[in-house]
């Protein structure tokens, strides 16, 4: 593994495109806390997961085709997406098409919207990064030009989704089922953040990456 101290010693950046770099994780991993000290380093990150919110509320095919799947109780009277709602339907285990039926809907408008953003910013920015919790369940690997896992031993993940978020167990079951595994990250990730010390720790194995990040070749150069 490469010295960033030595990687700070060069005088430029590699030159080429924009990196696109994938940031993943299950839920309760802690991955939106990395997002944000990213982000505070002056990466750009585009959350995936406020993008669809966005996409579902705004645009109006995909809202029509959500009233028709799951009823016009996905949305409150004021248009918002009923969050709640919409999550205990799709992460019920006896009904696991309802997760597909709304990946179907949101998935293909939510991609191409995320990278013509990512396209924007690319022109002021070197390093851009997507927070997407279902990278590899959608099959985008190929789509970044690096992926950074975050994983975290499963008793933490409850006991921060339970304090954090007020979640049950069962509910938290439910959401851990239908994501990948750790061992999917371990195998298909170019770098791998385990978060399950001190914050100090975590913004250590941030840091390292935020040194690297700008002097990685981009991968779609041939």
């Amino acid at each position: 593994m490469a010295n960033p101290g030595l990687i700070q010693d060069q005088n430029e950046e590699m030159e080429g495109e924009p990196l696109l770099i994938g940031l993943t994780g299950g839920i309760g991993t802690g991955k939106t806390t990395v997002a944000s000290y990213f982000e505070e380093a002056g990466f750009p990150v585009i959350n995936a997961d406020n993008e669809a919110r966005f996409i579902m509320e705004h645009d109006a095919h995909v809202k029509s085709q959500l009233i028709q799947r799951f009823g016009e109780s996905a949305f409150t009277p004021k248009g918002t997406l009923h969050a709640e709602y919409l999550s205990n339907i799709v992460f019920d285990e006896s009904n696991k098409q309802a997760l597909s039926d709304l990946n179907s809907i949101v998935h293909p408008v939510l991609l191409d919207h995320i990278f013509r953003k990512a396209e924007e910013l690319a022109e002021d920015h070197d390093v851009i990064i997507v927070d997407i919790a279902l990278l590899f369940e959608a099959n985008l690997e190929d789509g970044f030009d690096y992926v950074i896992g975050v994983i975290s031993n499963s008793e933490l993940r409850i006991e921060r989704l339970m304090k954090d978020r007020g979640m049950t167990n069962s509910h938290i079951q439910g959401r851990i089922k239908a994501q990948i595994g750790d061992d999917v990250l371990k195998e298909h990730c170019d770098f791998l953040i385990e978060n399950n010390g001190s914050k100090e720790e975590l913004k250590e194995a941030i840091q390292y990456l935020v040194e690297i990040l700008p002097y990685l070749p981009n991968t779609t150069i041939e």
